[in-house]
């Protein structure tokens, strides 16, 4: 039997919860947050340890993105709650989308470690994306300078695989207390 089947079965009309947009909004969303807590902490003591940087310095990149500075520029004050606020909102939307690629394609649903592996791309293609396309398109080019090992590290490991983590961990939950469910009813 496959790890997350669709039980989708000729008209029955039903779908597993895994299936239904409100799980992957529900999911995404925290999912998104646990990933990107992990991916700030980790991005955090990396660039203290490696780089020799200020433990919260990863905050000035992320208040960066709305506000339109190089991150050095931006006051500590302004840089904590807009840092925060700007990454985990990121997070939360990513998280998101990840979730409803998983909920509308079952064929990741196979195993655990296709979501993980998934997840995990995901991740990769959200810093190619995020830093080589979007940042020069919105005038943040100073992304572009950031260590690409560490960003590769920490988009893929500490973002993606920690988001497709969680979302293995919830739907193997579900799985054991959630039954199918009529379609448009959740």
């Amino acid at each position: 039997m496959a790890y997350m089947a669709n039980t989708r079965g000729g008209d029955s009309g039903l779908r597993t919860a895994q299936e239904t947009p409100a799980w992957a909004i529900k999911h995404g969303v925290i999912g998104g947050i646990v990933a990107g807590v992990v991916f700030a902490i980790a991005e955090m003591i990396g660039g203290t340890v490696i780089d020799g940087g200020p433990l919260f310095m990863p905050l000035k990149a992320f208040a960066s993105i709305p506000i339109g500075k190089e991150p050095p520029m931006i006051a500590w004050a302004t840089a904590v709650p807009v840092g925060v606020i700007s990454h985990m909102v990121l997070s939360i939307i990513y998280g998101v989308i990840f979730a409803m690629i998983v909920a509308y394609l079952p064929m990741l649903r196979v195993s655990p470690v296709l979501i993980v592996v998934a997840a995990s791309l995901y991740g990769f293609l959200l810093w190619l994306i995020n830093f080589f396309v979007l940042a020069g398109a919105i005038g943040r080019p100073w992304f572009k300078m950031a260590p690409k090992g560490e960003q590769f590290v920490y988009h893929t490991l500490f973002y993606g695989a920690v988001l497709g983590l969680y979302l293995v961990a919830v739907m193997r939950r579900d799985r054991s207390v959630t039954p199918a469910v009529r379609e448009g009813t959740m």
